[in-house]
Parts: structure tokens; sequence; C-alpha cells
């Protein structure tokens, strides 16, 4: 495949040499706040042609690390100039915007500003799409910064506006004092447990013949503001109480450097782990590698295989850009997903546990240009077990293209498979604003064509005062009966299902009139919310939007992972602000519907809320705290699992102490106190005092009380049992028609309907029973048994619903 722009490329790379660098107007600049803590400044500037074009903004400097005339990017430098302690009260920093240069692309990075002129360690980012204003917020900014700006897509003579101002808001309460008032939520346990600095982009996935059997992984970091790192894999076998840290992934060490975070040519990037399990027991993991070093092109797909009890196996290739000079220069891989299919075989025919036979292994990604702005998402496939993989052929190393658009088709790819084994594999299509769908019903032999699915309002900024990216990647869920759940983050839960023969034109048109009303309200305040699209006809058509998180106030949610159970409850996982009233700091919260979203119910997850600013690695669109997280679930327990920095709370050097990004799993029971169904496995009780029992000439009568203590219960009826005991576990039964049966077992007892006399507040309810018969004389014992609607049956207590009498 040849991406757009690679024309363009070479046009630009014959002009390269005779470029100079534009500056910025005026090129410095220094930032002062008033007595309000308000400050701001502006600058303008250009793209030039050089040799940066098509790169990252550290192809903006040279070999020592001083700005290139020659690269084509501009350059401004930035002094803050603030008082000691000034932001002790504040939350944010310098925000830094940069506009007018659509349709084309600009990226933007901010460096600390070294003594000789050389730049140290970045400070922020920002990486948006085509056409989208660059912005980020460098927190608690003092001191000598630059900003560099570079013509990622941008020819000769782009012109852009610049501006960079305080953005801050007092913090009342500040974490601390806000953890106090919250008080602790439930138990976290904490996976991660390495040498390495920091985690994120946490997956994890429940072994189907053992749920206490969890295997996780993220990324491990090595460098943070170099964003140096490798994937890393977690295993539990008691539901993710304890967990075993097997570090990085076997095999990507293979060559001088790769392992080296000094070595800033040579070291291997291992990203984006996706884990899944077969029904033999098997795990996956999924990752990129970059073979050919972090800053290098040609980056991969592969996968590592766990056999039961063994260590992870050496990586298998599963897509090799690398394999012929031109896509190892132009193309690379991205945001990947793996699944298997445990519900049919390669050939389409039954599929169960211990069988032996491993279903289809899916894998998608979004197949991206190295040195253009070029995406499409694509698929390959393995038939045996994961050993060879293919496209449109096994073997091929040719994926098989599923989006349909142009240059840039989205991003963050996932795959679902249904009951019958038909692929669902959706993603999220920014340059629309709209979430993808293709499906295939021949076990990956072919797809329909990528179609927009439903339109959201995506969440693909930084949050205002905060510098960490965003980005609206789905997850995608399906039950027994085929019904199809797409997840994700939407601002102010908008969005709507596209109906068929909307064009590709009309929803870019929805998406400019949506920023555009945006930008016109002026509301810095996003209210993100978690929204679901749904489809009960095999994805043909969705409704929707639902909101999953159910808060009143208007803060963020965001990064949603969703599992479908078994019996079909729809378990949702987010970041989640709704705690905070500076709409700041973070936490986790899990939903749960068991109605097919209907209605949900919002359940706390993590035990103490964490400052995402606390040593986050540094990506080259900003901060970074993960583009998604992980969730598994069964119908007994949810176990979100993601990373945080709560641990940096702690006081230092104390258990559980870390300041960095660790990875946590939390169970949330699937009870009524947590969202989960109304499951009635109480029996009802029944009480008949002894006093109640009255024999009048002979003849009975009784009452007594009952009540249902299962969840929602209610009796279906009360009854009971007269036996007259004749010794040796035999009894005489009292029969509807006032006899006395033959002699049997005491435990087969006759069952007589009592009459319901009186319904208390609270479900109670007042029975009684009488009876024209005349009781002979001897040793009675009346039982008293109460049912549910549920099916429960109460059982005999002596001294509650078990009374002995005689009669003489």
């Amino acid at each position: 495949m040849r991406p757009a722009g690679v024309a363009l490329i070479a046009a630009c790379a014959l002009l390269a040499g005779a470029s100079v660098a534009h500056a910025s107007t005026p090129s410095q600049g220094t930032l002062s706040p008033d007595a309000q803590g308000r400050g701001k400044l502006t600058w303008t500037g250009q793209m030039s042609i050089g040799t940066a074009d098509n790169g990252t903004t550290d192809d903006c400097f040279d070999s020592n690390n001083k700005p290139d005339p020659l690269s084509g990017c501009d350059f401004f430098k930035l002094t803050v100039n603030t008082p000691p302690g000034f932001y002790n009260r504040f939350l944010g920093g310098v925000r830094i915007f940069v506009t007018g240069f659509a349709p084309f692309d600009i990226d933007m990075a901010i460096y600390r500003l070294n003594a000789n002129g050389s730049h140290g360690a970045q400070a922020g980012a920002s990486g948006n799409p085509p056409g989208e204003d660059e912005v980020t917020t460098v927190p608690d900014a003092t001191g000598k910064y630059i900003v560099a700006l570079v013509p990622y897509a941008a020819p000769p003579g782009t012109s852009y506006n610049a501006e960079a101002s305080f953005n801050l808001r007092v913090a009342n309460p500040r974490l601390p004092e806000l953890n106090r008032r919250l008080g602790p939520g439930p138990a976290n346990y904490r996976a991660s447990h390495d040498k390495y600095n920091s985690h994120s982009e946490p997956s994890i996935a429940m072994d189907p013949l053992n749920h206490n059997h969890l295997v996780a992984g993220s990324k491990m970091y090595q460098s943070l503001p170099k964003y140096f790192f490798k994937a890393g894999t977690y295993e539990s076998f008691n539901g993710g109480r304890t967990w075993k840290d097997w570090g990085q992934l076997p095999g990507y060490c293979t060559a001088p450097g790769q392992c080296d975070p000094n070595d800033n040519l040579h070291f291997r990037v291992v990203s984006d782990i996706a884990l899944a399990f077969d029904d033999e027991g098997n795990a996956y993991s999924n990752t990129l590698d970059a073979p050919g070093g972090a800053n290098g092109t040609g980056w991969n797909q592969t996968i590592n295989i766990k056999r039961p009890g063994r260590p992870w196996s050496l990586p298998i290739v599963v897509h090799d850009n690398r394999n012929n000079p031109l896509s190892q220069q132009l193309l690379l891989d991205d945001k990947n997903w793996i699944a298997v299919d445990n519900h049919t075989d390669v050939n389409g025919g039954p599929n169960k546990p211990h069988d032996h036979k491993i279903g289809t292994i899916y894998v998608c990604w979004s197949w991206d240009g190295a040195q253009a702005p070029s995406q499409q998402i694509v698929l390959m496939r393995s038939l045996d077990g994961g050993q060879t993989w293919g496209g449109v052929a096994p073997g091929d190393n040719t994926p098989y293209q599923l989006s349909q658009q142009g240059a840039i088709s989205g991003i963050g790819c996932h795959i679902v498979i249904g009951p019958a084994g038909e692929v669902y594999v959706t993603w999220y299509d920014n340059t629309i604003d709209a979430l993808m769908q293709a499906k295939s019903i021949d076990r990956g032999h072919s797809f329909t064509p990528g179609r927009p699915i439903a339109t959201i309002s995506g969440v693909n900024t930084q949050f205002d005062r905060q510098s960490f990216r965003n980005l609206s990647i789905p997850t995608s869920g399906i039950d027994n009966k085929g019904t199809v759940y797409v997840v994700a983050a939407s601002h102010n839960g908008a969005g709507s299902p596209v109906t068929e023969g909307t064009s590709i034109e009309q929803l870019k048109q929805l998406r400019e009139k949506r920023r555009a009303d945006a930008e016109a309200g002026g509301d810095p305040s996003t209210g993100a919310d978690i929204v679901m699209f749904k489809s009960t006809d095999g994805g043909n058509t969705y409704s929707g939007p639902i909101r999953v998180n159910q808060d009143k106030k208007n803060r963020d949610q965001f990064q949603p992972w969703m599992a479908v159970t078994a019996r079909g409850q729809v378990d949702v996982m987010y970041f989640d602000k709704r705690n905070d009233p500076n709409d700041f700091f973070l936490g986790e919260y899990l939903s749960r519907s068991n109605n097919g979203g209907k209605t949900w119910k919002d359940v706390r997850v993590d035990h103490r809320m964490w400052d995402p600013r606390i040593n986050p690695p540094i990506s080259p669109s900003g901060q970074f705290i993960g583009d998604y997280q992980g969730l598994a679930a069964d119908d007994r327990v949810a176990i979100p699992f993601w990373n945080d920095t709560q641990g940096a709370a702690l006081r230092k050097g104390s258990k559980g102490y870390s300041p960095w990004q660790e990875v946590y799993a939390a169970r949330i029971p699937n009870d009524p106190a947590h969202g989960g169904p109304c499951l009635d496995l109480k029996a009802p009780r029944t009480s008949l005092p002894r006093d109640n029992v009255k024999v009048k000439h002979r003849h009975l009568s009784f009452h007594g009380a009952a009540k249902d203590r299962g969840c929602r219960g209610r009796l279906r009826n009360v009854k009971v049992s007269v036996a007259l005991l004749q010794g040796h576990k035999r009894c005489r039964y009292l029969k509807s028609d006032g006899s006395f049966s033959d002699s049997r077992r005491c435990s087969r007892r006759i069952l007589l309907a009592t009459r319901i006399t009186r319904v208390f507040k609270g479900g109670k309810r007042g029975w009684s029973f009488s009876s024209n018969a005349r009781l002979p004389n001897g040793k009675f014992r009346i039982t008293a048994i109460a049912r549910d609607l549920a099916g429960n049956v109460e059982k005999p207590a002596r001294g509650r619903n078990t009374v002995t009498f005689r009669v003489r």
C-alpha cells in the first residue's frame, strides 16, 4: 500500500538543503502573573521547508540538541517568571495554544531550555490530527523553555498564531484533604512490583477454564523523558488479590543497545500490549515491536504465547514492515488488539473447552504512515494457534484492509466475536468523529465494508489545566444472544446512530458544526461522559447513545473499557473526576447494567484519588497516563485493571509507596449493593409461636407470619403439614379432606394450603390455617414452610416454624 503524501515527501527532500528556518515574531518573550495569577503573551510564525518535514519535534534540533536552522521548524523562547511558592495554591500551569494553520498539521513540543541554548527535558507536547489546534498546559511552569513547532504535514509558508497564558484554578481542596473527606474506597491490589519506573496502558484477560486465573500486562518504562519502554506481564491465580510480576516479555533484546535506555539509536520499544485466552488454557500477548529502534520506522506486530504452567514464548511475527525497504521506511503498526474465537473452530464447527481445538485468532491495528499522514485499519488472522499469520491468504504478510476512507481512516480498533463466530471490528475515525465497524460472518475470509455506525463528540484534546493526552478509543462487547455493545467517551454525552445513506461529507460537516458550537459556547469544562450504542440485529442498526455514568455533575469520565458476562451483564470501567470539586484529580468507577443498558449503577473502584502530574512519561503528544485501561468480569466479580499514582500519597519508604504510575486491580462483587443483579438466593422465614396453636373440641387452628429475606423477594405461598407422630420416624399426615394418611416416612410430608390474612409494611405477611377434622389422641407436629417466587423453600427449624403438641 502506497500512503498518500509520498510524492510530496520526495519533492520536499530535493529542496531541504536550501531551506532556512523562519524565526517567530517575536522570537522570545517573558510571561509573569499579575496579582490575580493572570498573564498572557502572543507570537506568530510560519513553517519553512527543511529536514524535519513530516518528522517529530525532536527532529527540529541538531546533534547538540540546539535548534537546527535547516530543520524547517519554528522556535520561540519562553521565560516564565513566578514568585516562590506561587503554585502552592493553584492547579494548572502555563497554557500554550497554537492555531490558524488549518487544514494543515503542525505539531508542538515544549522543552526546558539550558543555559547553552540546547534543549533539556520535554515539559509538554501536543500532536493533534490535521486541521486541529495544538494546545497543552505545562504544569507548574517556571523558568526558561523553548517551544518547537514542526511542519508534520504543512507546506512551506504555513503560518500560525500562538499564545502563552496562565491557566490556573485555586485548589480547593488539595489532594490529601480530598482523600481525607472521601475516605477509603475498596481494596486495590497492586500488580507491578518490578524495577521499572512507570507503567501504563494495562490490559487484562480472564482464563475461561479458571476465572481466578488472570493474565495482565502494561507498558514498563525505562526512561520517562525519552518515552522508552517495553511491554511486560503479570499473572494471578486468586482472582487478582495477589500478582506475580513477570517483568518485560522475553525475546526483544537480541542486539546490542536494544535494552539500553541510554542508547537512543538502538533501544527497542515494545508497546500497546493486548491479551487474550483460548479455551485450552493458553494466553496470548499481542504487542507492537520496533526492532529498528524507538526512533526508527518499520514497527511490526508480534505475539508471545504462554502455555499453562510455562513461561512466555519468544516473539512470533504477525506482520513484518521490515521485509522490504519501502515498507520499512514508510509504514509502522500502531494501536492493536487481539481476540480468539472460543465459539467455533477454524472450519466453523463447534469449539469446546479441552477439545484440543484452537479457534481462529485475530489481530487488528492501525497501519500508519511513518513519514506522511496515512492511517488504515487492517487485520490478520491465524488458523494454527498463532504460529503463522496471514491477511488475504495464510503467510502472505499482507494485512486485510478494513477501513474504506482516504489517507486517514481511524485508530484504536477493538475485536469481539459472537456466539456463531461472527467477528466485529470497531474503531474510531476522528476525521469524522464517528465510530466505525466492519463485520465478518465467514471467520475473517471477508468483511463488510467499514462503515460509520454512530457519531460522537470525541474527547481528543487535553482537559483544561491538564497536560495528558486523550483519545476516544472505543471498546466493544457482545452477549450470548448476539447483542453488540460499543462504548466510547464523548463530550457531554453527545452522539447519534448513523442512518443508512449518510455520506462521509455530511459527517464531516456535522463534526465541524459541533466544534464551532463548542467554541462559540466558550465553556472550558468538557463534561466528558461515557456513552454506549447497542445493536440487536447483528450490527445492521444501532440505538443510542445511552449515558453510562450516572453522576449528576459536569465532570469528566473518560478511557472506558467494557466486559460482558455470560449472563449478559454489561460492565464498564473508566477514569472519573466526579469526587473532585476541582475537576482535576482522578479516580476510577465501574458502571453495571443488568438490562442491556437501560439502567446503570455506578460503583467506586479506586482506594484513593490520585494526581496525574506525578512523574508521568512524556510522549510526543504530551504527558501520558495511557489511552485505555482494562477490565475482566464474570457473573461473580468484576476486576478492573488500571494505572495510577495513588502510591505516591503514602509515606516514603512505607509499604505500597511508589513515586511512579503503578498498575492496580480491584475486585467488585456482583451483588445488588455493587450494581449486580437481584439474585434471590435466600429462603423465606416463617414464625409459628406455640401460643398461636389452638385445639378446641379436637378441631385445630393456628396462625403465624412469614417474610422473604431475599433480594426484592416476594412470597409465593405458605403451606403447613400436620403430622401424627407414630415413632421410628413414621407419621400419619392430615389431608385436605380432613382424614389422615396411612403411615409413611415423616420426610414425606403432605402440605396443606394456608390463607393470607394480612400484609404488613416491608413485605411481611400474616397467615392462618384451620381444619374441621377431629384430632385423635396422640402427639402432633406442625411444620410451616414458606416458598418464594424465586423457588427458594424454607427448611424446618425447631422453635421457629415447627411446633409439637399433644391431644388427650
